[in-house]
């Protein structure tokens, strides 16, 4: 059976879409959805205030000798 479809100009081979939560959270979890046949994935939102203060945080821990904080 054929369930291609097209979405905002996309061509996905399927209608069903994965959103964004805990099984878009790591690139290994996005790669089982895509091998379990999803047609695409919702990633969550970068927000740029959230990539700067995780960047000045990461500075401020380097200047004091400690490694980045694992990220959640």
């Amino acid at each position: 059976m054929n369930l291609d479809t097209s979405y905002l100009g996309l061509k996905l081979r399927n209608p069903l879409v994965a959103s964004a939560g805990p099984m878009t959270q790591t690139a290994e979890r996005v790669e089982r959805l895509a091998e379990a046949g999803v047609g695409a994935v919702v990633l969550p939102s970068l927000f740029e205030e959230q990539i700067r203060a995780e960047a000045d945080r990461d500075e401020r821990l380097a200047e004091a000798g400690l490694t980045a904080l694992p990220r959640r």
